[in-house]
């Protein structure tokens, strides 16, 4: 009977702990959100409206920047998205200010980018400047690293721009983005490297990896191609032609004890893409919604084998197909919270009941994970400001 008392009240004492958050410090709705410390695995989600970004925070310390998307135009076809914190401000800048907020470090380790997009990599645009040295044109990737610089660059088709382009990808700014890289790889300022499928220690821990063994990030797919079980898979065998840019997005997962998070750009269900990325990495607790949640992408069968708890999806524009609402009845069946980092306002009032599912429709989302990959919490931040404070709490969720 005791040890039974013993043990209850232990764990309600692991949950008050990492309810409370870091550092002592617990996390209360209406206050910023407290800091990383060691141990804990921070994924955060950057809302601007305006392109995408999502920082980790690794259980060392290591961080991670994967993707930094940046356009400032209004879209023709398409409204725009509010956009945040405010109108003033551009997307690099609120990035590298929600990075400097909460790393740990003043450089960001590794920078990924997923793929050869605006929303993913920034845009060439008529007010943007050119660097001081280099002749780059600032903007996205490029306007982060000036922000906030970072050691490594990593990317699909580093060294083979030529032999690795597909169709569908935004060609002014990948001239920009290889004069920055060339530019800085020259000075010694940055390391720049082709994303290897299939590999385990390329975003390896930089603080204390010894300290973690049961941490790594596994390479899962490229250009089209999947890792499973020790070996490259096409997945456009026979009709590697019609590889667009979205498909050839890089992806990994992120695995810590129990727990697995994975985010593979913008790829969908193009010919059964997104399936054989999801058989190759089975069970994960939360996932990054494919492609902004488009009617091609996160299809059911490929959602029923990765069995997400958590879903995180971002959208710039308003339209109700990113992300798509004709999803949320499945989602919900398979039990699936998602987050959206921006809805518009005019979806939400013509769609009220069916957007009624979303857990979050804006704000920076924020998964954070105890130690040892036991558990996790999802915070929902304000994005209106530079306070970051918490709107929604949810959690924790054990890992299965």
């Amino acid at each position: 009977m005791r040890r039974g008392f013993i043990f209850i009240l232990s764990l309600c004492l692991a949950v008050v702990i990492f309810t409370a958050g870091y550092n002592g410090k617990k996390a209360r709705k209406g206050r910023t959100l407290p800091a990383w410390s060691e141990g804990y695995l921070d994924i955060h989600t950057i809302s601007t409206g305006r392109g995408e970004c999502i920082f980790f925070i690794l259980p060392d310390g290591t961080s991670i920047v994967v993707d930094a998307g940046e356009f400032s135009r209004e879209s023709k076809q398409y409204g725009n998205v509010a956009q945040r914190p405010n109108a003033e401000t551009r997307p690099t800048k609120a990035f590298g200010d929600y990075i400097r907020h909460f790393n740990p470090y003043k450089e960001v380790d590794y920078f990924n980018l997923s793929h050869f997009h605006m929303d993913h990599m920034g845009n060439v645009e008529p007010e943007y400047t050119k660097s001081a040295e280099g002749d780059y044109l600032l903007t996205g990737v490029m306007a982060l690293y000036h922000q906030v610089p970072f050691r490594e660059v990593i990317d699909r088709a580093y060294g083979a721009y030529d032999s690795l382009k597909v169709k569908a990808m935004s060609t002014k700014v990948l001239a920009e983005y290889k004069k920055f890289l060339n530019y800085h790889t020259a000075k010694g300022n940055l390391k720049a490297s082709q994303f290897e499928l299939g590999a385990v220690n390329q975003f390896a821990l930089k603080h204390n990896a010894a300290g973690y063994p049961n941490f790594r990030i596994e390479n899962v797919c490229s250009n089209g191609y999947i890792w499973k079980d020790g070996k490259a898979v096409d997945g456009y065998e026979g009709i590697r032609e019609k590889l667009r840019e979205n498909a050839a997005s890089c992806g990994f997962v992120v695995r810590y004890g129990a727990f697995d998070f994975l985010t593979a750009g913008d790829i969908g269900d193009y010919h059964d893409l997104e399936y054989y990325v999801a058989d190759a990495v089975g069970e994960v607790e939360v996932a990054k919604a494919h492609h902004h949640l488009s009617p091609h992408s996160m299809c059911r069968k490929s959602v029923e084998v990765l069995s997400p708890q958590t879903i995180v999806a971002t959208s710039f524009y308003i339209r109700d197909i990113q992300p798509d609402k004709s999803k949320f009845d499945y989602l919900a069946e398979l039990g699936c919270d998602l987050y959206c980092t921006s809805v518009g306002e005019p979806l939400l009032k013509q769609y009220p009941k069916e957007y009624a599912f979303c857990k979050a429709t804006s704000g920076h989302i924020v998964v954070r994970v105890a130690p040892n990959g036991e558990s996790y919490m999802v915070y929902t931040l304000d994005d209106t400001d530079s306070k970051y404070r918490v709107t929604r709490i949810d959690g924790p969720f054990k890992c299965k």
